[in-house]
């Protein structure tokens, strides 16, 4: 106490400052932050309606078992077509091949009349 009765006048008013701006600062801190408290949030008042009343939460839960079975059927569908498009695929190499044979009988049965 005896230290600060030593400064200037300039450097307690300047300290008086710096300690009125902290408080200042901190108290409308709580302030913002009561008034943001999770009890008056809307976010708070879902969770709370959800609690009280499960009925959306449920429904919301029979929803995702839906669009999952869905999910897992479009993968079996997807899987069934992959399979059918490369026997498709194996099939069309056969035909290039059988067709390419054929090619070569055709120029080798025109060489063979030259």
């Amino acid at each position: 106490m005896e230290q600060l009765a030593n400064l200037p006048p300039l450097a307690l008013m300047t300290f008086g400052a710096t300690i009125a701006v902290i408080f200042a600062v901190r108290h409308l801190g709580l302030m913002q932050g009561t008034r943001t408290s999770p009890a008056t949030s809307p976010a708070a008042a879902q969770v709370a309606a959800v609690i009280v009343d499960p009925t959306a939460l449920n429904r919301a839960t029979a929803a995702l078992d839906e669009h999952t079975a869905e999910l897992h059927r479009f993968a079996e569908i997807a899987e069934r077509s992959a399979r059918a498009q490369e026997i498709l695929g194996m099939e069309l190499g056969r035909i290039r091949e059988e067709l390419r044979i054929e090619r070569e009988l055709r120029r080798t049965a025109r060489w063979d009349e030259t």
